[in-house]
């Protein structure tokens, strides 16, 4: 895991010449989001004891080559990434969110693109998302990424999203008539099937906890700055 991480990252740095470099890491105490939903994430599974040993290690790694490292009690790493691509935006800089998760979709502006790493067939590949590309892939501006896990949910994070909706639903709802709230604002007249009026209708409040559990928070509270 150490030497597939710093390879990646080394590849990346490699492409991008960043002028300032982060990585954001997840605590193991509970987030905010835990104690909203006592369910987040419940049924993940703890991390293989082979991959926990090395996660000091990797740490260790990033001390050494004066890689500065950001983990936050209270947040996720999502977070952290979101508030650092606020605060650059800010700056007017230029920022490169690299990740896993596709959550991190929403945080996709003009200034703000993001890498994608994902493992096929035993090869990393990398995939960078701006809006142009984001919106002719999802049909919708990146911001609705939020909309759509209201709305389908997510397994991986065990957010609820609305009862016997799925992905392909919620992304015909969502391209066709945008945000939660519209959706509901207008739920009575909306083209739709009945069978999918009454789903949303009894799921309104689990889309709302949804919602929240889904959007990343760019306004964590710290003082690291991207010059730092």
């Amino acid at each position: 895991a150490v030497y597939g991480f710093l390879a990646t990252l080394s590849n990346i740095v490699d492409e991008e010449a960043p002028d300032s470099l982060w990585v954001a890491f997840d605590l193991p105490a509970p987030t905010f989001r835990h104690e909203m939903y006592d369910g987040y994430k419940a049924q993940r599974k703890p991390m293989p004891d082979d991959l926990a040993v090395q996660m000091p290690v990797l740490k260790e790694v990033l001390d050494a080559a004066g890689i500065r490292r950001i983990e936050v009690a209270g947040y996720e790493a999502d977070d952290v990434l979101g508030t650092m691509g606020k605060k650059c935006e800010a700056e007017d800089a230029d920022c490169v969110i690299v990740t896993g998760d596709k959550d991190s979709f929403q945080l996709i502006t003009d200034k703000t693109h993001v890498r994608h790493v994902r493992t096929k067939s035993g090869q990393t590949e990398t995939n960078e998302y701006d809006v142009p590309r984001f919106e002719e892939e999802y049909g919708f501006a990146p911001p609705l990424m939020v909309d759509l896990k209201a709305l389908m949910g997510d397994p991986s994070d065990n957010i609820p999203g609305v009862r016997g909706i799925g992905e392909k639903t919620a992304l015909d709802l969502v391209r066709r008539f945008g945000t939660v709230g519209s959706i509901y604002e207008k739920l009575p007249e909306l083209d739709v099937k009945e069978s999918v009026r009454k789903k949303l209708a009894e799921g309104k409040e689990s889309a709302k906890l949804s919602y929240t559990l889904a959007t990343i928070d760019t306004d964590v509270p710290m003082e690291q700055k991207p010059e730092d």
